[in-house]
């Protein structure tokens, strides 16, 4: 039987031209007896596909059409264990992947069917290929493998042939390429090589054209991209072993690739978590003083400053989890007064200020709202859904424990037909596959709301007009009768016995539905 965990009506305190029902629901209990642990998602030809674990078949390659019934294990490729299939890329009309048959990773591709789900070639005969960072380029996929006699180096495929690009750490040492990136119609990437050194690297797809760009050494982050193009250049993190790990770009060539500012002259300024908004690149980073905090650059030296240093002093407020929301930039930030909360900046000092004090993980927009999961003053973890006020951010699911993809923190939330997946331990069930589903009703705010309720927020009364003797019923989330009573044009409740949290002020004859916020 479907889970419910919240049918709510969501209804705006502002005048928008329609409302709006969410819906959290468990999509798919996929591991009754435990973790299916799902990951890797792909949109591909109207399915969505990702890896799961049912329980008998381990981590296998699994596709839904959106509906319960139709999501399910699309092959069991590796019948003695787990296959793992990820970095998935669409190419050619087909979907190819890496999994493990159990002879070690190696390059498989689907259609869509069972079977059409095939391997593609045994680069390495003896062993695993170490299939990784499949990337599309110049009509042709790159990515890193061995062939059991090179190392890790960089290859790739047309579809039909496959191939070794170049051998960048002669012998058996990897050179284990990279957050491959395009600029400027040629692939930058990340490699290492005799020395140890991980250096940006460039090809055009040929052994001639395959060539370090710089002699500096790149930071890979963990979570995260490499690279961030922004204005026809891409930015990263290097250190030239003078300046410490400073703000770099290129263009795609030797000579394109430059600092583009020392932020810490005393030190590694570690910019990080670069994000393009309203025509500027916005990072967090450190001049050695003033601890890491939110700076912004329009690629230029003179450029690249500090917007706001949110928390003084040499701690720093480590901003995070950047997200373009309407016409603002969302993101975490730390102080000494708050700890980490959400913040928004519209780019100016004065316009970077505290939303909410609710501690946010990963952000993402869906159907014009702002979701993330934040952890509760318990130690557990919710759904929030916001539209950028404080008043108008509050949760929507409890006791969520959200699971991050340890490949990819960036993939919490994925969007596909018209809902919103991710992937939680509700009720201690296990960490399954829920969708979240926002709709309008289809009403003019003019035909729903006949009647006003203000203060709102409200504190310890509300006063509530109407143009008629009306009968109301108040309701907590989770559908809950906490008071009814009658209105004959204004009646003034006592909201005082009510804890802060989001409420439903209901008219029973027409439906009627306010969102009351206490505080």
């Amino acid at each position: 039987m479907k889970k419910t965990l919240f049918i709510l009506g969501a209804f705006s305190l502002f005048a928008f031209n329609a409302f709006s029902q969410t819906t959290v629901e468990l999509f798919k209990d996929i591991n009754p007896n435990g973790n299916s642990w799902p990951f890797g998602f792909y949109k591909y030809n109207n399915s969505l596909y990702f890896v799961a674990d049912d329980g008998i078949h381990e981590s296998e390659l699994w596709i839904s059409d959106g509906t319960t019934s139709g999501t399910t294990l699309l092959k069991d490729i590796n019948t003695t264990g787990s296959s793992y299939p990820y970095y998935m890329t669409e190419y050619k009309g087909k979907l190819y992947f890496n999994a493990d048959d159990g002879n070690g990773s190696q390059l498989w591709l689907t259609n869509g069917t069972e079977a059409g789900t095939l391997k593609m070639a045994d680069i390495n005969t003896s062993g695993s290929s170490h299939i990784m960072f499949i990337t599309k380029y110049d009509n042709k996929l790159f990515f890193s493998a061995t062939d059991g006699n090179s190392g890790e180096e960089l290859w790739m495929t047309d579809g039909t042939t496959i191939e070794m690009v170049k051998d960048i750490n002669l012998g058996s040492d990897d050179s284990s390429p990279q957050g491959f990136t395009e600029c400027n119609n040629l692939l930058v990437f990340i490699a290492e090589d005799e020395n140890g050194i991980e250096s940006p690297w460039v090809t055009d797809g040929t052994e001639a054209g395959t060539k370090k760009l710089k002699d500096i050494e790149i930071y890979y982050p963990y979570f995260g991209k490499a690279f961030t193009e922004f204005n026809g250049k891409l930015y990263f993190r290097a250190d030239d072993g003078i300046h410490g790990e400073e703000l770099w770009m290129t263009d795609g060539t030797e000579a394109g690739t430059l600092m583009v500012k020392d932020i810490s002259s005393s030190g590694s300024s570690e910019p990080k978590n670069f994000i393009v908004y309203n025509n500027k690149l916005y990072f967090a980073a450190t001049n050695g003083s003033d601890g890491k905090e939110l700076w912004v650059t329009d690629g230029t030296e003179n450029g690249t400053t500090m917007l706001k240093d949110i928390d003084p002093g040499a701690d720093g407020s480590y901003p995070n989890q950047f997200v373009v929301y309407g016409d603002k930039l969302y993101f975490s930030a730390s102080s000494t007064a708050n700890g980490y909360e959400l913040w928004v900046t519209d780019g100016t000092p004065s316009g970077t200020k505290i939303v909410k004090d609710v501690d946010p993980l990963v952000l993402t927009t869906y159907n014009n709202k702002l979701y993330f999961t934040a952890e509760s003053t318990y130690g557990n973890h919710e759904l929030y859904e916001s539209d950028g006020t404080e008043a108008g951010t509050f949760v929507i699911a409890p006791t969520i424990s959200p699971f991050t993809n340890p490949c990819d923190e960036t993939e919490e939330f994925y969007e596909f037909n018209g809902s919103l997946y991710f992937v939680a331990n509700y009720n201690n069930i296990g960490y399954e596959l829920y969708r979240l589903t926002s709709e309008p009703l289809g009403l003019q705010a003019t035909e729903l709301v006949s009647f006003k309720a203000n203060p709102n927020p409200t504190n310890d009364k509300l006063t509530i007009t109407t143009e008629k003797n009306t009968q109301f019923t108040l309701l907590d989330l989770s559908g809950k009768v906490l008071k009814s009573f009658e209105v004959d044009q204004q009646k003034e409740i006592s909201t005082a016995d009510l804890n802060a949290g989001i409420y439903i002020l209901r008219e029973n004859v027409s439906g009627s539905h306010v969102k009351i916020i206490k505080l």
